[in-house]
C-alpha cells in the first residue's frame, strides 16, 4: 500500500470514528432531555446541555486516544477479522470511563447516569457499524487495484501454496502476491499456477527493491534454518518490509493462534474453539435469542407437518452428528426424500432448532456431519470441529458442486466470522427459502 493510501485510510477511520463517538453521545443527550421529560429545569442537576456538550468536548480526545492504544489504527491489523469489533466494544467502555475521569476533573460532576450508559451502548453501534462500513468501502477500492499492498511468499511447501490459494482473494486480502522464494525449487517453477519461483531466498532483498514488495510471508518450515536467520538478519535490521510468519499446519487450522510467553520465550497457543470472549458472547445472543424467536414462530409449521406425515412412514429421523471438539450428540430432521419439496426449501431441518436451544448447534455453522462420515472430511475435521454445526450456513447459501468447493467456502467462513457474516447468511437462507433459487454469498 502507498504511502498516500496509508494516509488517506488512517484518516478515513479517524473521521469515521469521530463521528460515530459525536453521534452517540450527542443522540444520547437528546435521550437523556426526552426521559427526563419536558418539565425538566434547564439548570437542574444532569439536564442542562452545555454540560453534555462540555463532557464531549473534554473526552473524545482521551476516546481516541483509548483507541489509538488499542491499535485501533494499525493498519496492520484492523479491517481484517472479527476480533475488531471486541476491541471496539473495549475501546468503547475505557473511552467512556475516560470521558467521566475528564469531566469531573473539569468540575462537571452532575452528568445523568442514563445519559453516560444511552452513550456507551450508542458508541458500541455506531463506531462498529462504522468500522464494518470502512471495510465495505475498502473493499470496493480494492476492486479497482487501489489500497493494495505487493507480497512474496517464502517457502513453496504445501503449506505455502495453501496460503497463495487464500490469498488469491485480493479483494479480502489486501495483498497481491508476487510469487514465492524458495531453498529447494529452481527459479521458475510453477508452484501454485501462475504463481511461480522468482528465486533463491540469497536475491530476496533485491527482490524487494525490484517488485517494490511491502510484505513478506515467511513458512518457517519449508526453508533451511539458515536461510530463514538471513531473512531476519539482513530484512528485519534494515528496516525493510513487514515479514509475517505462518503458524504451521496452515490448511487445517481455523482457529487463532495466540502468543502466550513462558519465562519470557514466546510461544503460540492453539485454542480449541474458534470463537472466545466477546466473539462467543455475540454468537451465543444470535443463537440464544434469534433462535429461539425462529423455534417459537416455526413451532407450528413444524406441527402441522409431523402430524400430516403420520402414519405413512417415519415422521422423524433421528441421527448422530459430530459436535465440537468431536464430541457425539443425536438430534432429529424431517424423514423426506432429498428431491422432496421440503428438503430443498430446508425446512426438514426445523426440528434442528431445538438443539440450537440445547447448545449443541448454531443458527449459522458448517454442515453437521453424521458420525458415520467422519472419514469423508478427514483433513477439515479439526477445523470443523473448532465451532458449532449449523442449521444453516454458508454450503446451504452457495451453490457447490464438490465437497473441496462446500470446504473452501466453510473454512473461509470460520477463519472470517463476524457476527454480521452470520446476519447476511441468515437473510440468504430466507430468501433461498422464499424464492427457491441460490443466493450469492459477499462477505
Amino acid at each position: 500500500m502507498s504511502r498516500r493510501g496509508r494516509l488517506l485510510l488512517l484518516a478515513s477511520l479517524l473521521g469515521t470514528d469521530t463521528f460515530a463517538v459525536c453521534l452517540a453521545l450527542v443522540s444520547a443527550i437528546w435521550l437523556t432531555r426526552t426521559w427526563s421529560g419536558a418539565g425538566v429545569q434547564p439548570n437542574g442537576p444532569g439536564a442542562l446541555p452545555g454540560d453534555y456538550a462540555q463532557a464531549v468536548a473534554l473526552g473524545l480526545l482521551p476516546w481516541l486516544f483509548c483507541f489509538y492504544a488499542l491499535r485501533l489504527y494499525d493498519l496492520e491489523t484492523v479491517l481484517e477479522d472479527s476480533q475488531e469489533y471486541a476491541t471496539v466494544a473495549t475501546g468503547c467502555t475505557y473511552g467512556i470511563l475516560l470521558l467521566i475521569v475528564a469531566a469531573t476533573l473539569a468540575g462537571n460532576s452532575g452528568l445523568a447516569l442514563r445519559w453516560l450508559f444511552a452513550g456507551w451502548v450508542g458508541s458500541l453501534l455506531a463506531v462498529g457499524a462504522g468500522r464494518f462500513l470502512m471495510r465495505r468501502v475498502v473493499r470496493a477500492m480494492r476492486r479497482r487495484g487501489h489500497l493494495m499492498a505487493s507480497a512474496l511468499i517464502v517457502g513453496a511447501d504445501e503449506q505455502g501454496r495453501a496460503i497463495a490459494r487464500q490469498l488469491r482473494s485480493e479483494v479480502d486480502s489486501g495483498l497481491r502476491v508476487l510469487g514465492f522464494v524458495d531453498d529447494f525449487l529452481p527459479r521458475g517453477t510453477v508452484v501454485e499456477a501462475p504463481l511461480t519461483v522468482l528465486g533463491h531466498p540469497g536475491v530476496l532483498p533485491a527482490l524487494v527493491q525490484e517488485q517494490r514488495v511491502s510484505e513478506i510471508v515467511v513458512v518457517p518450515g519449508a526453508m533451511a534454518w539458515e536461510s530463514f536467520h538471513s531473512i531476519l538478519e539482513r530484512i528485519t535490521l534494515g528496516g525493510g518490509p513487514r515479514i509475517r510468519l505462518s503458524p504451521g499446519y496452515y490448511d487445517l487450522l481455523a482457529t487463532t493462534p495466540r502468543v502466550a510467553h513462558r519465562n519470557f520465550v514466546p510461544l503460540f497457543v492453539v485454542d480449541s474453539a474458534r470463537l472466545s470472549g466477546f466473539d462467543a458472547v455475540l454468537k451465543a445472543l444470535v443463537d440464544y435469542g434469534l433462535g429461539g424467536m425462529v423455534f417459537v414462530l416455526t413451532l407450528p409449521l413444524l406441527a402441522v407437518i409431523v402430524l400430516s406425515r403420520l402414519g405413512r412412514r417415519p415422521a422423524l429421523v433421528t441421527r448422530e452428528y459430530v459436535g465440537t471438539g468431536g464430541r457425539l450428540f443425536r438430534a432429529q430432521t424431517l424423514a423426506v426424500q432429498p428431491d422432496e419439496a421440503l428438503a430443498r426449501a430446508g425446512l426438514d431441518r426445523l426440528p434442528l432448532l431445538w438443539q440450537v436451544l440445547a447448545g449443541r448447534l448454531s443458527l449459522v455453522g458448517p454442515r453437521p456431519i453424521p458420525a458415520g462420515e467422519r472419514s469423508r472430511y478427514g483433513r477439515w475435521l479439526p477445523s470443523l470441529a473448532s465451532v458449532k454445526p449449523g442449521v444453516t450456513g454458508p454450503w446451504a447459501v452457495v451453490p457447490v458442486a464438490a465437497l473441496e468447493e462446500e470446504m473452501r467456502a466453510v473454512l473461509y467462513y470460520i477463519r472470517n466470522w463476524t457476527v454480521w457474516l452470520d446476519l447476511q447468511i441468515l437473510a440468504q437462507a430466507v430468501l433461498v427459502t422464499l424464492r427457491g433459487r441460490w443466493g450469492k454469498l459477499d462477505a
